[in-house]
């Protein structure tokens, strides 16, 4: 049996735009940095396992997966916000987080195959 997946959330965020009309990555990393803390999150910039979602109002937004508590810390931090950026959340499914830990593969593999998410890595 495989072991269990702590609870996540993904959440939409707003992005911002950089002057050559891209996402703006240092602006996104930064954000999430601010509400969820560094290494607290993991983004792609498509929507990858579902669409995005009908509450972000045709707004350009990329998928974040945080833990559950993380995610809820930082909605609540962006609520406090006057523009706010986190549009929708949802928890994942288990096809879904199996489906991120594969986006955690691309860029933290592990001998087991499967890839570590920023917040299991150990920083300095």
């Amino acid at each position: 049996m495989a072991p269990l997946e702590a609870p996540l959330r993904c959440v939409a965020v707003r992005v911002l735009m950089d002057d050559a009309g891209e996402i703006d990555g240092l602006e996104l990393e930064a954000f999430l940095n601010d509400v969820a803390g560094p290494h607290q999150w993991l983004s792609t910039t498509e929507w990858l396992f579902v669409e995005p979602p009908v509450e972000a109002g045709g707004k350009l937004t990329v998928p974040v997966v945080m833990p559950e508590a993380v995610a809820v810390k930082a909605v609540l931090h962006d609520l406090t916000k006057e523009a706010k950026r986190i549009l929708f959340d949802h928890a994942t499914t288990p096809g879904e987080t199996r489906k991120w830990r594969w986006v955690a593969f691309q860029t933290a593999p592990n001998a087991q195959g499967q890839g570590r998410f920023p917040w299991e890595c150990t920083h300095a």
